[in-house]
């Protein structure tokens, strides 16, 4: 008897471990794909814009310059993730040079002289903000 609860109360354990590492990484990359979702950027036309998402160019740099633990690219995330165990510390940035003043904005010269009046696009924070969110979402779908 003894044998048959320790067996079934480690099975219990190793299932309630997979759906904490599916729920982390799950709502990673909740987090991640909505810092990922673009927008028309100003030299694309856009008149306007939405906070939460990251405006993309003619080029596409910023977009691109998603680094997530050495992988870089607009889905390194999904690389990075594969391997991610729970207590695991993933680092990601932007690494584009403008990245902070898309983030956050920009009001004022720049070392080129140009004036800027830039609000901030908050793609990364917004997305951030809703981890929590995206942690409940996910520890539900695992409860059903």
């Amino acid at each position: 008897m003894a044998g048959k609860f320790t067996a079934d109360l480690s099975r219990l354990c190793e299932k309630a471990k997979d759906n904490l590492e599916y729920i982390a990484k799950q709502a990673v990359q909740d987090v991640l794909e909505g810092a990922q979702t673009t927008q028309r950027g100003i030299t694309q036309g856009a008149t306007g814009f939405e906070t939460g998402k990251i405006p993309v160019g003619l080029t596409s740099d910023l977009v691109n310059s998603l680094t997530v633990d050495g992988k870089k690219g607009a889905d390194a995330y999904v690389l990075a993730l594969a391997d991610l165990k729970l207590g695991d510390v993933m680092e990601f940035a932007w690494t584009m040079p403008y990245a902070a003043r898309i983030e956050f904005g920009f009001v004022g010269t720049d070392s080129k002289g140009r004036e800027y009046e830039q609000a901030g696009r908050f793609f990364v924070g917004e997305n951030a903000a809703k981890f929590q969110q995206f942690v409940e979402a996910r520890a539900k779908e695992v409860s059903k």
